[in-house]
């Protein structure tokens, strides 16, 4: 009976130590607090076009940090045991207009969020058509305004 008494104990320890320790390994997600604006604006314009866009459901986060590859302003990583993470450039950040953070972050959680590739593809006067291109150098002059930004943005969403 002592030994019964014993083994109980002990998986009843192993299950709860196991719950415990499996519970603090969970990946918290967690963005910056000058992004959540811009993740939620993404959020409302999804909504808008028929898209619900729920980051703890598909585990995205996003993050500032120093980006030291040269000409990459953000990042969208990806691993499947991990969350998604956008990264900005926290120098770029700073120095960007709202509607500069807007794209940075629109772009970045096409990749994260929408599964988007890079398109370079250009109208016939040689303007970028997609928020989604590889390269500022391929577009210098793109910017979103009040005239073409639902254009654009219908476009991110493939609508």
């Amino acid at each position: 009976m002592k030994n019964l008494l014993y083994i109980v104990s002990v998986a009843m320890v192993t299950c709860l130590a196991f719950s415990i320790w499996s519970c603090s390994v969970e990946d918290i997600l967690e963005t910056d607090a000058e992004l959540i604006p811009y993740f939620d604006l993404f959020a409302e314009e999804g909504a808008k076009r028929g898209i619900t866009v729920d980051y703890e459901a598909e585990r995205i986060e996003g993050l500032l940090q120093e980006i030291t590859q040269r000409d990459v302003l953000g990042q969208c990583f990806r691993n499947i045991d991990r969350p998604r993470k956008v990264v900005i450039d926290r120098t770029e950040w700073e120095n960007s207009s709202d509607a500069r953070k807007e794209f940075l972050i629109f772009h970045e959680l096409g990749h994260c969020f929408l599964d988007r590739g890079h398109t370079d593809a250009k109208d016939s006067d040689g303007n970028c058509v997609s928020i989604m291109h590889s390269a500022i150098s391929l577009c210098p002059e793109f910017e979103l305004t009040e005239d073409n930004r639902d254009g654009f943005i219908d476009e991110l969403f493939n609508i």
